[in-house]
């Protein structure tokens, strides 16, 4: 006996969502609260304090393990693999990343592109502090002045978010992976 779509749709079942599709939820609403708090630490003046990555990462963190438990709990009965809960973690962080690259590249290019001369400015100041000499700040310098365009941060800003997140995926994919140990699943049926 054939079931209807309308009678699966009924009988309570959740309809099946592929570990890609729950990445790009979890992924966008990740950049979403990327861009809220890259938006608010901007407001306040504290866009370039070194605390402020940390409190970043907490936000990737918090996304790749509700997003991956929400699979875990909502679309795969319960039960994912280390690999799929690594998997959905870095897909999260892809996305997230993605997003985040396209809010850099329109922040800097558009919204505030003096803020690119101030960061050079800082970290030339940073690295006299060090007791760097002139010539070696130059040097740096240079080399920053090149990376540090709207496309550059761009692309920087994806590569790292997509990083880190597969790394703290490596992490919390100990925690969030729940495997079937049931009798069902170690004699699957053929």
């Amino acid at each position: 006996m054939e079931t209807s779509t309308n009678e699966t749709a009924f009988s309570g079942n959740p309809p099946k969502v592929s570990l890609f599709n729950n990445a790009l939820r979890y992924g966008l609403l990740t950049g979403a609260g990327y861009i809220l708090l890259s938006l608010l630490f901007y407001s306040f003046g504290f866009s370039q304090e070194s605390w402020v990555s940390f409190v970043s990462f907490i936000v990737l963190i918090i996304g790749i393990v509700i997003g991956t438990i929400a699979y875990r709990d909502k679309h795969s009965q319960g039960f994912i693999t280390y690999g799929r809960s690594l998997a959905s973690g870095a897909l999260i962080s892809l996305v997230a990343g993605v997003v985040m690259a396209v809010y850099t590249y329109v922040f800097f290019k558009f919204f505030d592109p003096e803020l690119i001369n101030q960061m050079l400015d800082t970290a030339a100041q940073n690295l006299a502090d060090r007791g760097m000499t002139e010539d070696q700040i130059d040097q740096a310098m240079s080399f920053s002045a090149k990376t540090m365009t709207p496309i550059g941060l761009a692309i920087i800003s994806m590569l790292s978010l997509t990083f880190y997140g597969t790394i703290f995926s490596l992490i919390t994919s100990i925690f969030t992976k729940k495997e079937d140990t049931s009798f069902d699943a170690a004699f699957p049926e053929n």
